[in-house]
């Protein structure tokens, strides 16, 4: 307390001594956190229009004599003043609000920092507070709405799941996922991660901003900053808590019993005395029933932080248990993950720090998003009048009569038989029978680091050697049980594989950063190199036949030597080297200029010794208008306080495709044995595994981007707008050659693509006395277009339903658009379906398929709203996307007793409603009308991700049990989405490239009732 009486005595214009006025005066307690809640020490506060003043405490605590009609001015450094009226009150609490501009947030730009006021790129930030308190597993899930231009897209909602990036569009033929840098170390997966251990998260969407990562920068950065400790204070200990009760969200309306045999009968498909023979007229199973039931994910985190002058440390453990919302315990996920962080400064002139990541991982999955039987297709297409399980003795005859022949129909744990139909005769069976005729899963463990060193000989120049690496063990099991549901869909035997795969890769890079200032100039220069190796064993074997199958027995060790088995492995090893540099220059805080540069070369595995050095270069620009003296005098601060104009240009490349020495031909070993010579000896066949192609050339995306920041009314309002117009060239594809040669295809650089769009980042915050509110929001277009293709590629093919291809990439069509038949309508008077004739030829023919639709959006959204009043607070947060189509592909024409969704039975042809939207049950052309835009939907939605309540209870309670903070909270997350699409999930896609927008029956994304605790001591 003394140093605090000091600390006031040396507050200019600030005294604490009561000064006596003829007023009576009243005496006013209050408190000043900040939007964390955490304590401000050291606030001013002052009595508005006076000297009479005091600061807070330690635990941002005060207390002041005022009159009852004075208002009190409240500051601190790095935040806005505000002033309060205290119109009678004893108490007020004040959250103060960071001031963007006195702060100067620094963001990261890639082998460095930069103040956000200087940034000349397209660069958005998610921090802590955006992902904190979120279900969400995965990083790239808790990414998704935060930032504009950024799409995660969904293949499955299992647990464990992760979600694939997108920044600014699909850039690429093959996977176009961004490059993720971890502290400094690349990664190809940021699933490890936990999401509460993140400080910060920068996504460089413009190539300006990208191109210091040069090669493999096409798709976008992702920059993560994990936690680090604090310099100064008390060290704290934190422990957070988290269970959500899942369920699944929204169970898709299929047709009922009544329904279902009607359609039957209406189409001839099933005779009414199979409906007398199979159905006993009252069952009516809903399979979603069936196969789900509520789900529980429990996560525990437990960490350490503090630090002193010299050095600091974060240390975190966290254990997550989820068990997925199918029936038993067959789709799991568990990991446990710790994060180390620490540094230390060694002399005057080196610091050293380390940041470690360690996950141990195990998981179990079921099938699905597949056309041939899958466990979550089942439950969509299953007639509803088998029941779900038959006891011993109700078993229909044809089950009776296979269970005497030996035939092993499966169990529940109480013993009643999973039902067969005996309408569906193919491969989509009971879901349990799908989820127990197998064992599968995986486990494995990730170390993944860095060490580095600082060294700063002179000051501002600051010399990095960091030393990256990522150790991985993976396994991979499958086990597989004899079971009998139709002659086509049984085994016969026990299967048993497993895979193991063990990696090892290393990054050493060195750089220096050196900065300093002339008069009002400002210079930075950067200049560094990158050397990365990575090494990876795989080694698989099966079999088919164990000497015991009990558990103790399931290895390959156990194989009978009769058994057929088979073994294989390899390892691969690539090497990259990469120079790069990056100079940048300021002047008064108004003009800007930054140039990058990197040149990447890889081994031999990607590109051949003359073409393998690629070179990527970026120019950006920034003024900021209004720090010019004439636009101050025009300006009204207090309206417009902050405008910045920005330009970029830049080039990325991509090696997503380049793998196995695609440029020249390479002979590989078939399974296939051929008789070479008359002895009798047979020989396996070799062949050509491509066609060589010596002009194999990077991939390179170059685009360029016009930008605008402003803050309005008294930096309340912020404001980031952005255009951009990226081009793909030299696109990588795999074709077949154009003449015959023995080679299955050659890779070439044969496209190119554009994607171009606007971005709006928009941000509100402000307080009214005790209640605080804010509202983030951002919204971004997108128009996707293939702008070229070599003319011997009339359209590359992409996805496929059952026997034909679904989607396509065409120039001047989006990539990977839907491919098929135009719907016309109904023929009113046969009730079949009508499509139009593109040929002109009177017939409809596959020459008359088209693009029918695209899973791009126009545009995606999101909105974060913050509020607070005293100790409450409440988030909401919703995220959307706009003009995307989703193709339900659920039908196949060669089983056509499956069952279908209610909308086909509703909008059907019959003689008393001719005018229908869709064709009588089974129609002629079925087969074409279920590969056309008749089954193509709107999957436009918005999903409310997040509304949670918290509470901080009291300090003056928590610390009588030496807390120093306690928050309970209680979430609905995914609970709530808007859209029009029938099936599962509108966020549905069978792939992230050629297969977006294709529903085969995926997992779907559960909704969550969430309680939880944070604790600090």
């Amino acid at each position: 307390m003394a140093v605090l009486c000091l600390f006031t005595t040396l507050l200019p214009g600030v005294s604490t001594v009561k000064t006596f006025a003829q007023s009576v005066q009243e005496k006013v307690s209050g408190s000043v956190v900040d939007e964390s809640g955490e304590p401000i020490i050291g606030a001013t506060v002052v009595v508005e229009g006076t000297t009479s003043g005091t600061i807070t405490d330690f635990d941002g605590n005060f207390q002041i004599s005022v009159d009852s009609d004075a208002s009190l001015s409240i500051s601190f450094i790095g935040f806005t003043t505000q002033v309060i009226p205290v119109n009678g009150r004893s108490n007020i609490s004040v959250t103060l609000l960071e001031n963007t501009e006195e702060l100067d947030e620094v963001v990261a730009i890639g082998y460095g920092v930069q103040k956000k006021s200087s940034v000349t790129g397209a660069i958005s930030q998610v921090k802590s507070t955006d992902i904190e308190n979120r279900t969400s597993t995965n990083v790239s899930q808790a990414l998704q709405g935060k930032t504009s231009g950024v799409q995660v897209i969904q293949t499955s909602g299992k647990p464990g799941a992760s979600g694939s990036i997108r920044v600014r569009g699909f850039s690429s033929n093959a996977e176009s996922n961004p490059l993720y840098i971890v502290d400094g170390l690349q990664v190809s997966d940021i699933g490890y991660l936990d999401p509460n251990n993140i400080e910060s998260m920068e996504v460089l969407k413009d190539a300006a901003s990208a191109a210091i990562y040069g090669a493999q920068a096409g798709n976008g950065v992702v920059l993560i900053t994990t936690k680090s400790g604090k310099k100064s204070g008390q060290g704290k200990i934190f422990y957070d808590y988290q269970r959500s009760v899942q369920s699944v969200a929204n169970a898709p309306d299929v047709m009922n019993s009544v329904e279902y045999k009607q359609f039957m009968t209406e189409a001839g498909y099933i005779s009414q005395n199979e409906f007398d023979t199979y159905w006993n007229g009252t069952t009516d199973t809903k399979w979603t029933d069936v196969a789900f039931e509520d789900g529980i994910i429990d996560r525990h985190t437990l960490g350490f932080q503090g630090g002193n002058e010299k050095g600091s440390f974060f240390v975190s453990i966290s254990n997550l248990d989820n068990n997925g919302i199918i029936g038993g315990d067959k789709d799991i996920y568990k990991r446990l993950t710790s994060q180390v962080n620490a540094d230390y400064q060694v002399k005057d002139w080196l610091k050293i720090g380390i940041t470690n990541s360690i996950e141990r991982y195990e998981s179990k999955e079921v099938s699905e998003n597949n056309e041939y039987g899958s466990l979550l297709l089942s439950t969509l297409v299953l007639d509803p009048l088998t029941p779900a399980y038959f006891e011993e003795n109700e078993l229909p005859d044809y089950m009776a009569q296979n269970i005497g022949l030996g035939r092993n129909y499966l169990k529940d744990e109480q013993g009643r038989y999973y039902s067969v139909s005996a309408f569906n005769t193919n491969q989509d069976i009971h879901p349990f029978i799908t989820r127990d005729n197998r064992e599968s899963g995986s486990d494995g463990l990730n170390i993944l680091g860095t060490v580095y060193g600082d060294f700063t000989p002179i000051k501002g120049l600051v010399v990095t050697s960091k030393l990256g690496y990522r150790i991985g063990a993976s396994n991979r099991s499958s086990y597989s049980f004899p079971y009998f549901a139709y002659e086509q869909v049984k085994s016969d035997q026990y299967s048993l594989s497993a895979t193991a795969t063990n990696s090892l890769y290393y990054q050493w890079e060195n750089y220096a950063n050196y900065n300093f200032s002339v008069n009002k100039h400002d210079f930075g220069a950067m200049a560094g190199m990158s050397y990365i190796n990575s090494i990876s064993k795989f080694v698989t074997g099966s079999g088919d036949e164990l000497v015991n199958y009990e558990p103790n027995f399931r290895y390959l060790d156990y194989i009978t030597s009769s058994a057929n088995d088979d073994v294989s492995g390899i390892t691969n090893e690539s090497s990259q080297l990469a120079y790069f540099g990056r100079l940048s220059w300021s002047y008064d805080s108004k003009y800007m200029l930054q140039a990058n540069f990197r040149a990447d070369a890889f081994d031999s595995s990607k590109l051949s010794k003359d073409k393998r050095w690629g070179y990527f270069p970026s120019l950006s620009a920034g003024w900021v208008a209004s720090n010019e003296n004439f636009m101050k005098n025009i300006l009204d601060t207090d309206v417009l306080s902050y405008l910045k104009l920005r330009a970029s240009w830049g080039q990325n490349g991509n090696v997503s495709v380049l793998r196995g020495y695609p440029y020249k031909t390479s002979i590989s070993v078939g399974n296939w044995k051929y008789q070479y010579n008359l002895d009798g000896s047979w020989y396996l066949g070799s062949a050509a595994s491509g066609l060589a192609n010596p002009d194999l050339q990077w991939e390179t995306s170059e685009q360029i981007d016009l930008g605008l920041d402003a803050r309005l009314f008294n930096d309340r309002l912020t404001l980031a707008v952005d255009y951009f117009n990226k081009k793909t060239k030299g696109l990588l594809v795999n074709v077949a050659p154009p003449l015959e040669t023995g080679s299955q295809s050659v890779t070439t650089n044969a496209g190119n693509v554009q994607n171009h769009g606007f971005e709006f980042e928009l941000g509100w915050r402000d307080n009214i006395d005790d209640f605080s509110y804010g509202v983030n929001a951002n919204i971004a277009t997108l128009r996707n277009k293939v702008t070229y293709l070599d003319p011997s590629i009339p359209r590359l093919p992409g996805a496929s339903m059952h026997t034909g291809v679904v989607t396509m990439c065409e120039v001047d069509e989006p990539i990977w658009f839907m491919y098929g038949y135009k719907y016309a309508g109904v023929d009113e008077v046969t009730g079949d379906p009508l499509f139009v004739d593109l040929t002109n030829d009177g017939a409809i023919t596959e020459d008359d398929k088209t693009n029918i639709g695209s899973a791009i959006p126009d545009f995606t959204y999101g909105i974060t709203v913050n509020m607070a009043y005293k100790g409450f607070d409440l988030v909401v947060f919703g995220s959307g996307s706009y003009g995307n189509d989703v193709w339900m592909l659920l039908t196949r024409t060669d089983y056509p007793k499956k069952n279908r969704m209610s909308v086909y039975y509703d909008e059907r042809w019959t003689p008393s409603n001719t005018n229908a939207a869709r064709p009588r049950p089974g129609a002629n052309d079925e087969d074409k009308y279920w590969l056309s835009d008749g089954n193509i939907f709107d999957g436009s939605y918005f999903k409310i991700k997040q509304i949670q309540l918290g509470y901080t209870v009291p300090k003056k309670l928590t610390k009588k049990v030496a807390v120093d903070n306690l928050r309970l909270y209680v979430s609905l997350d995914d609970y709530f989405t808007f859209t029009k699409y029938p099936g599962f999930d509108p966020e549905v896609s069978a792939s992230t490239t050629s297969g977006i927008g294709l529903d085969k029956g995926s997992y779907p994304t559960s909704k969550k009732v969430v309680f939880g605790l944070n604790l600090t001591f």
